[in-house]
């Protein structure tokens, strides 16, 4: 009896056992394609075979990205909707889902840093355990009318997808020198240390600054090298094209130019969405649309984040859209304070158009994003001050005179960003541009024109179609009228933020400015709508044709046909992306034209001393923190332990430049032959020439450069090379003088008044070559 209730016993625990088994393993398993495609990424001496050899390397690093993209794509909406479960429990949309998630891992990534425990351990264990949580509700997807005009603007928008991110995202980015020394660097130093807070010895506060707060790429930085944030940049990317597929069924009053109509509104908010992705440019100054921009910087994130917000407080108010503005405003402030003026000028609209329509909810919705804004601002600020000294180097002239000079001296010195500014304050134009008001009303009219030029084509055709294929019954039913507020909304945030880039002189606005680019479609189609309710209004019969809906899709499509081969396309051919997913090393890349071979023989000559180069800036940035060499190896100009002590090497004498240099452990320093351009501690007093021939000696010379080293008794520096040296360094200053009218450098050392005057800022040309 008792042995037959042993094996019921066993045969239950074993049914149990397998039941667990046949739940999980196919959970497990769908993990194992991303463990290895994680394990090849981080493979040791992969960048390097990247970047020299390519080949198989090359083509199985492509395949690991293609591979782990969805499942990075996944954990974000897997964070949403478990943030939904836990906040607000009601249905969602895949957009919310994705825009919520993603500020849940930037908070969550903000909060691991500050504390310390940014291990890849403790980052893919949580997101194992929230995947697997997100993989109990697979089941059956929803079925949807699948038709002609759908496919085939989904199969555009695919093609349009899978060109940018083979161009943009799979191919590390070995062209832009702020990419390089400005964003990577920051991401392997979190990595490195488990947190966001700098090491004394590395102390790279501008990274940190611009870094500390993007906390859903510090997570993924935690276990994938810092390359991944090109592939969050593209994951942002596919964001917009959502979020803008939705503001057009929102904002194009297709249902009120009847049934036909109204059927077709997803494959034209499809073809707009696509058409906004692929814009290339509105202004002469912006020479590329959202493709083209650098996917391994952070304006993506924020880029898709505005144009959520307007998605928010222009819809219908619920309570995930309270969660999602409150979330969301925090979430992208605290990344970079200063995006807070764009979240305002948003909730701004947002309340200006709830108060009209007399709708509290809503109005709700616009003040808590308003107010997570806020608090963003105030935490990010907060933060900033009390580690670095300073609330934000940028805008510098505002923040200098809060700025504690004793905090911020351990990180870096205030007697630089003095020189920047004058520099910079020298080298550009007026900050208010007058011509920026007139061809910002030449382009407003160039979109209204291109509107009505859209609605009379659609009149036409309608007319013809109503003649032609008569469906009396389509304007039999008199159709509401939708709102107009959300169409306000996005003109009016289009025409504010571009009228600031345009009139107000400022690179930096610009740039993070482009993300308009994708909202000119979208405002030109809306235009073009109410132009049509209101010609349907007037003249119903016009609208009573069976094909003028797709007729509208197929020009649409032919439009987005052209847009990406022309642009996207374009860009993708001429960069060569097939060539790299075919193998191609990096350094044959079309667009590739910094030395990376000087960075590997640099390394292999000098091992693991420290170098120190007195010019060539430009030249050098792919070398500044790069992973071919040891860490800390070529000194930074103005984010290192060195420049931290600027007072001491570059302003004060050359027996205490000598002394601080030494301690520091700096033995070599590096001169580019042909190459004036001086900068900041090659202007010392200890590279004077009398201090050359007494101080230095030759440890390498070759074709392109020499390398010099501590004399210690040792043959002095040769009479050639330290007359070529003195040559170069003595150009420099005169070039400078050309440019400017002074030496912005003997400025800041001496103490000077600024003449503010410039005498010829062309001549700045000649510092590369000298000539």
């Amino acid at each position: 009896m008792s042995t037959s209730g042993q094996d019921q016993t066993m045969t239950a625990g074993e049914m149990r056992l397998r039941a667990i088994i046949e739940t999980w393993w196919p959970r497990v398993l769908i993990f194992v394609p991303a463990a290895l495609s994680i394990w090849f990424v981080n493979r040791t001496g992969t960048y390097r075979a990247l970047l020299f050899d390519g080949g198989w390397t090359t083509r199985f690093y492509v395949l690991a990205w293609i591979v782990l993209t969805p499942y990075l794509g996944w954990l974000i909406m897997a964070t949403g909707r478990l943030t939904f479960s836990l906040i607000k429990h009601e249905p969602t949309q895949r957009v919310d889902e994705f825009f919520v998630g993603a500020a849940a891992l930037i908070l969550t990534g903000f909060g691991f840093g500050a504390l310390s425990i940014l291990y890849p351990q403790i980052v893919l264990g949580c997101a194992t355990v929230v995947l697997l949580w997100d993989s109990r509700s697979f089941g059956t997807p929803q079925k949807s009318a699948v038709t002609l005009p759908l496919v085939a603007t989904s199969l555009m928008g695919l093609w349009l997808l899978a060109t940018v991110f083979l161009d943009r995202a799979v191919i590390p980015d070995v062209i832009s020198t702020d990419v390089q020394q400005l964003y990577a660097p920051y991401l392997a130093e979190v990595a490195r240390n488990h947190s966001i807070w700098l090491a004394p010895d590395n102390p790279i506060f501008s990274d940190f600054e611009i870094g500390h707060g993007n906390g859903l790429h510090l997570l993924m930085a935690t276990f994938l090298p810092p390359h991944v944030a090109q592939i969050v940049s593209f994951l942002y990317f596919v964001g917009i094209g959502a979020v803008i597929f939705e503001l057009a069924r929102l904002v194009l009053p297709l249902q009120a130019l009847g049934r036909r109509w109204e059927d077709a509104a997803i494959p034209i908010a499809l073809g707009v969405a696509i058409l906004g992705l692929a814009w290339p440019r509105t202004m002469p100054s912006v020479k590329a649309g959202l493709y083209i921009m650098e996917f391994g910087k952070y304006h993506l994130q924020t880029a898709a984040f505005f144009v959520y917000f307007l998605l928010v407080v222009i819809r219908s108010s619920q309570a995930r859209d309270r969660l999602a503005a409150g979330i969301c405003g925090l979430a992208v402030a605290a990344s970079y304070p200063l995006y807070a003026a764009f979240v305002f000028l948003i909730s701004s609209l947002g309340v200006f158009t709830k108060v009209l329509q007399r709708d509290r909810s809503g109005l709700v919705t616009s003040l808590l994003l308003g107010c997570g804004a806020v608090a963003g601002c105030i935490l990010a600020f907060s933060i900033n001050y009390l580690y670095l000294g300073i609330p934000a180097t940028n805008p510098y002239s505002l923040f200098r005179k809060i700025a504690s000079v004793e905090r911020f001296s351990q990180f870096g010195s205030l007697d630089i960003l003095d020189f920047f500014v004058l520099a910079q304050s020298l080298e550009v134009s007026d900050f208010l541009s007058k011509s920026g008001v007139v061809a910002f009303i030449r382009q407003a009219k160039s979109v209204v024109l291109v509107a009505a030029l859209i609605a009379a084509t659609t009149c036409a055709i309608s007319f013809l179609d109503s003649k032609l294929f008569p469906d009396r019954a389509s304007v039999t039913k008199s159709r509401p009228l939708p709102s107009i507020a959300g169409v306000f909304i996005v003109i009016a945030y289009v025409a504010s933020v571009r009228l600031l880039d345009m009139t107000l002189n400022i690179p930096s606005l610009i740039r993070l400015s482009i993300h308009v680019n994708a909202l000119f479609p979208l405002a030109a189609a809306a235009i073009a709508c109410w132009g049509l309710v209101i010609v349907r209004r007037l003249v119903p019969a016009i609208f009573a044709g069976r094909f003028a809906p797709n007729v509208a899709i197929l020009a649409l499509l032919a439009a987005c046909a052209w847009m990406t081969i022309w642009f996207p396309w374009q860009s993708f051919r001429d960069d060569g992306a097939i060539a790299f997913a075919g193998g191609r090393s990096l350094i044959q890349m079309p667009r590739v034209s910094l030395n990376w071979q000087r960075c590997d023989e640099l390394q292999q000559s000098t091992g693991s001393d420290r170098i120190l180069a007195l010019n060539g800036y430009r030249a050098m940035v792919p070398c500044y923190f790069s992973p071919l060499l040891t860490r800390g190896k070529i000194i930074h100009t103005y984010q290192s332990d060195v420049a931290r002590n600027f007072k001491n090497i570059a302003l004060g004498t050359a027996d205490t430049a000598e002394a601080t240099l030494r301690s520091l452990g700096v033995k070599l320093f590096y001169v580019q032959k042909q190459n004036c351009d001086f900068w900041l501690n090659g202007f010392s007093d200890v590279f004077q020439s009398a201090e050359l021939e007494k101080r230095f000696a030759l440890h390498s010379e070759t074709p392109n450069y020499w390398l010099l080293t501590w004399r210690d008794g040792g043959q002095p520096l040769s009479p050639e090379a330290e007359a070529g040296i003195s040559a170069l360094r003595t150009r420099s200053k005169d070039i400078y003088r050309q440019a400017y009218g002074i030496e912005p450098f003997e400025v800041v050392k001496h103490r000077l008044s600024p003449n503010g005057q410039r005498a010829d800022i062309t001549a700045l040309d000649q510092l590369m070559t000298c000539h």
